[in-house]
This record gives C-alpha cells, sequence and structure tokens, in this order.
C-alpha cells in the first residue's frame, strides 16, 4: 500500500511538464495584453495540475 502511495505522489509532479515556463521579465509597467498572458499562463498550470 505504501509503495502505491509513493508511486502516485512520485508521478504528480510530471503532470506539469507540458507547461512551459515564461521567458519575460517582471516589469514596473505591465501593459493588459501582458497581464493577460500572465493570467492564460497561470490558468494553464492550475489545469495541467488539475489532470
Amino acid at each position: 500500500m505504501i509503495n502505491v502511495l509513493n508511486d502516485a505522489i512520485a508521478g504528480t509532479s510530471s503532470s506539469s511538464n507540458g507547461v512551459f515556463t515564461k521567458v519575460q521579465r517582471a516589469d514596473g509597467s505591465y501593459q493588459q495584453w501582458q497581464m493577460q498572458m500572465l493570467f492564460d499562463k497561470l490558468d494553464e498550470l492550475i489545469n495541467a495540475l488539475r489532470r
């Protein structure tokens, strides 16, 4: 039973492997489209982690 749980836990990190990182850096004057891109990427990550 413990091995099954350990195997399940070990596989959870791979569910976010399809989410690519952003190369854009922080800026004090974000435009609206930049903020939307950030929220879209956050949604993508959340959805990937729910799978």
